[in-house]
C-alpha cells in the first residue's frame, strides 16, 4: 500500500483509490459497516500520507472532525499503535512549521528495494534448480514406474 500510495495519479483516481484500499485492507483495521467505499483508502491515507489535502469519500483531515477517517474504524491492530501515533506526531509538527510530509513517500523508495531484492533473490533461486519439461518428467515417471 506505500508504493499505491506513492506512485497514486491523483487522491480522487478511483483505480488508485481502489489499489490503495485493497492493499490497505491487509493492515487489519475493520472498519464500521456504513463506510463509504473507498474508507479504506482514505484512512491508508490519513495514516501514511500527511501531504493530503482532499480526502476521498468526504472525508476531512482534522482528527476530531465528525468527517474524520478515525470515525470509520470499528477495531484497530495493536500493532500499528505505535507507528500510527508516531507517524501523526510527526505529521502534526511538519503542518505546524509549513512542511509536506509524507511517510509513503519517505518509504517507498525502500519499498521498492526491498521487493526488488526479494524478486532477484527469488529469480537467483530458480535459476540454479534443474528445469524439468512435463515430457522429460513424464519419461522419468514412466520409467521409475516400470522399474518397480
Amino acid at each position: 500500500f506505500i508504493l499505491a500510495l506513492d506512485e497514486r495519479k491523483s487522491d480522487e483516481n478511483p483505480d488508485d483509490l481502489a489499489k490503495i484500499g485493497n492493499y490497505a485492507s491487509g493492515l487489519g483495521i475493520e472498519l464500521n459497516d456504513d463506510v463509504p467505499a473507498h474508507g479504506q483508502a482514505a484512512i491508508a491515507m490519513w495514516l501514511f500520507d500527511g501531504s493530503v489535502e482532499t480526502f476521498p469519500s468526504g472525508y476531512d483531515e482534522s482528527e476530531v472532525s465528525p468527517n474524520s477517517p478515525l470515525k470509520a474504524m470499528k477495531e484497530f491492530p495493536q500493532d500499528l499503535v505505535l507507528l500510527a501515533r508516531s507517524t501523526v506526531l510527526i505529521k502534526g509538527l511538519a503542518k505546524r512549521f509549513g512542511i509536506r510530509w509524507s511517510l509513503s513517500q519517505e518509504w517507498a523508495p525502500i519499498a521498492r528495494r526491498v521487493l526488488q531484492s526479494s524478486t532477484d533473490q527469488i529469480k537467483e533461486e530458480n535459476s540454479h534448480r534443474p528445469k524439468l519439461h512435463f515430457k522429460s518428467w513424464g519419461k522419468q515417471q514412466t520409467k521409475r514406474i516400470v522399474k518397480n
